[in-house]
C-alpha cells in the first residue's frame, strides 16, 4: 500500500508541492536513495496540492522545467510530511534498538547473572514508555532504564574474562571474540593464545559456547 504524503518547498515567497511516497521520500532526504521515480507519485509540481493547482513559471523560479529535478530539490531542501504509519514504524524501530541495547547488558542484581531478553521485553511493556522519534535516543534509553529499575533488580554491565587456548584454534576463536566481545589484549606464541576480554551480559552465554565449540573444549577460561 502506497503511503501518500506531501513534500513542500517555499522559495521566494512561493510554495511548491509534490505528492510522494513517505518512506521513499525520506530515504532521498536522508541520503540513502536518489530514486525519484519511485518516490514521486504524481508527475506534477503544484502550488496547492489540495486544490489541484499546478505551479507555473518553473524555469524562472527554479531554473528548470524538469519535474524530477524539481521534485528532488523539493524533497532535499524542503519538508516531507511524515505519515502516521511512518512515525509508528520509526517508533517501533526505536523501541527495538533500545530493547536490544538494554537486554545486551542487563544483569540481575540478586544473582549477578544476565537477565533474559524476554523478561526485559515484558517489563518494557509494563512501564508504558511512549517512544518519541523527535526525542534523542540516548535520552529515551536512560528514561526507559530508570523505569525498568523500579520493577526489576537490574544493572547494566559486562563480564571480564581471561582465556587460554591452543594456537591452532586461535583464528576461529578470534572471529567470535571480535564479533561478540571487547578484546583488551592478547598474546600468542607457538603453542597457545592468551586473550583478555570483556563481554556484555547478553552475549556471554553465546560467546562461551562458541569458544568451547571451536576449540573442542580445549580452552581454559576464567572470569576475572
Amino acid at each position: 500500500m502506497v503511503d501518500r504524503v506531501t513534500a513542500k518547498l517555499e522559495k521566494n515567497g512561493k510554495r511548491y508541492e509534490i505528492e510522494v511516497d513517505c518512506e521513499k521520500a525520506i530515504d532521498i532526504k536522508e541520503g540513502r536513495s536518489s530514486d525519484i521515480d519511485s518516490a514521486l507519485l504524481v508527475d506534477k509540481i503544484f502550488k496547492d496540492i489540495k486544490k489541484g493547482e499546478v505551479a507555473g513559471n518553473l524555469s524562472k523560479e527554479l531554473g528548470t522545467e524538469d519535474v524530477r529535478k524539481i521534485a528532488l530539490k523539493i524533497i532535499r531542501e524542503g519538508e516531507v510530511q511524515l505519515s502516521t504509519a511512518y512515525k509508528q514504524k520509526q517508533a517501533d524501530m526505536l523501541k527495538k534498538r533500545i530493547l536490544e541495547k538494554i537486554a545486551g547488558m542487563a544483569i540481575d542484581l540478586n544473582t549477578n547473572l544476565p537477565i533474559p531478553r524476554q523478561r526485559i521485553e515484558l517489563a518494557m511493556k509494563d512501564v508504558h514508555h511512549n517512544f518519541d522519534i523527535n526525542k534523542p535516543e540516548k535520552e529515551q534509553f536512560e528514561e526507559v532504564l530508570q523505569k525498568l529499575k523500579k520493577i526489576l533488580p537490574i544493572k547494566l554491565g559486562e563480564f571480564n574474562y581471561s582465556a587460554e587456548l591452543p594456537i591452532q584454534f586461535a583464528n576461529d576463536a578470534m572471529l567470535y571474540l571480535k564479533r561478540l566481545a571487547n578484546i583488551k589484549d592478547n598474546t600468542r606464541n607457538d603453542n597457545s593464545l592468551v586473550v583478555n576480554f570483556s563481554v556484555k551480559a547478553g552475549n556471554e552465554n553465546e560467546l562461551l559456547s562458541k569458544l568451547k565449540s571451536v576449540t573442542h573444549g580445549s580452552i581454559n577460561i576464567r572470569k576475572i
